[in-house]
């Protein structure tokens, strides 16, 4: 962070123009993820300082980095395409079982998982599909494939979570 404070302006005010400007650059570009892809920068920036990385023009550095996340984020796009073609990877119908306010509950989750889309979608269900150590490890495993840190996908998984409650909450109680 001393870094970005270099030029005589204090390092907080530079971190959020720089921030600001590299959500406009995905906005064009990914505008899903603008906000997450601008914290993916400032983290892998992050590592690469850490490591000895030497930056003459932090700007231009962070610009590059974007315009490589961006690449992969193009990537990953893709990806999720393909995988939202699968129909193994939709959620199942509510068991039969499950009461009528359950299959309302479980109607309502489905349909707001695929409105969110399948990048969404696959990423809260793969959040939670595991629990204690287990979850954890699963976690840190997608954290690293998605090339964020485990905070920032809690965070994302958070924003997710919360959508997808006010979405389900929505829906049940227009129905």
């Amino acid at each position: 962070m001393e870094r970005l404070g270099a030029d005589g302006k204090p390092a907080a005010a530079v971190y959020e123009e720089l921030r600001r400007r590299l959500i406009v650059y995905f906005r064009l570009h990914l505008p899903a993820e603008a906000e997450n892809l601008a914290d993916s920068v400032f983290d892998r920036m992050a590592r690469k300082l850490q490591e000895g990385t030497e930056v003459r023009e932090v700007a231009h550095y962070a610009f590059g980095v974007a315009r490589l996340v961006c690449f992969e984020g193009r990537a990953r796009e893709q990806r999720w395409r393909e995988a939202a073609a699968d129909p193994t990877l939709m959620p199942e119908a509510p068991a039969e079982d499950a009461g009528e306010d359950g299959k309302q509950v479980m109607h309502a989750l489905s349909e707001c998982l695929r409105q969110m889309g399948a990048r969404s979608s696959e990423l809260i269900l793969a959040y939670y599909a595991a629990d204690g150590g287990e979850g954890r490890r699963a976690r840190s495993r997608l954290a690293a494939a998605l090339g964020l840190s485990l905070n920032a996908l809690r965070n994302r998984a958070l924003r997710i979570r919360e959508a997808l409650e006010q979405c389900v909450s929505g829906r049940l109680k227009s129905a």
